[in-house]
């Protein structure tokens, strides 16, 4: 992978940009701060941009994670055998193209009464392919030597799996994950403007939009942008940088 590539070769970061990246976290936390508290300048409901993005926030981690179980689940099962791996992943590939917008009348109509569970799916299988083909990727650029001295040592079935093959993938997962989440983020907009939900980013932005508040809707995106910051810069990136020392050398 080109980022745990990059990272691996520039794991001892000097202590001076790592005060430089503290310092910009938190400025950028000093920006939110007064962004919010600046909200009523542009007619934004405090409580219900808030609401919105944990609702958003709270869909997207549970599509996620059911995205990272089955994507874990399939990727190993695929890539377990090559006759196995030649039949299923030219046909996994012809689904990761597959519009994942076309499925919502479908579900909308099979599912009236739960809109939350409708766009959780469709989050779900949005999210999946990136951390599904990271995974594969990585398990045929797997260590054959280690993995045989791996099995040497006692590490077998579920010792195996936890101690070794997990470990093995973390670069692979996290530089997936970081992409589908990103997607993840893109298509709940348009989701929650296509369903009718309660709460979320996606229906709060819109209704800015459809009253024709244009000031407050540019300023919900940033905002919006801003949160979105700090979740990478707290979750994924420190994520991305541990996950490099789980990568073998060639």
């Amino acid at each position: 992978m080109r980022y745990t590539h990059q990272l691996h070769h520039d794991k001892l970061i000097r202590p001076r940009f790592r005060w430089l990246s503290a310092g910009i976290f938190f400025l950028i936390i000093a920006i939110v701060a007064v962004l919010v508290g600046f909200s009523g300048l542009f007619d934004i409901d405090k409580t219900a941009f808030i609401a919105g993005f944990f609702s958003s926030l709270f869909r997207i981690s549970v599509a996620y994670i059911l995205a990272f179980v089955l994507a874990v689940a399939i990727g190993l099962t695929v890539s377990a055998n090559s006759e196995i791996e030649e039949m299923f992943l030219p046909i996994l590939d012809v689904l990761q193209s597959f519009p994942s917008f076309v499925l919502f009348p479908i579900l909308v109509v099979a599912l009236k009464s739960q809109p939350d569970l409708v766009i959780i799916l469709v989050l779900t299988i949005t999210i999946i392919w990136p951390i599904l083909f990271a995974i594969i990727s990585g398990v045929k650029g797997r260590r054959e030597d280690l993995e045989e001295a791996a099995t040497i040592f006692g590490a077998v079935r579920q010792k195996k799996f936890f101690n070794f093959t997990l470990p093995m993938l973390l670069p692979s997962i996290v530089t997936g994950s970081i992409v589908g989440w990103g997607e993840g983020w893109e298509f709940i907009i348009g989701a929650e403007l296509l369903v009718s939900t309660h709460w979320g980013i996606g229906k709060y932005l819109g209704q800015l939009g459809s009253s024709g508040q244009n000031s407050s809707l540019f300023f919900g995106v940033i905002l919006l942008l801003l949160f979105l910051f700090l979740i990478n810069r707290i979750l994924w990136l420190p994520l991305l940088h541990n996950s490099t020392k789980y990568q073998a050398d060639a």
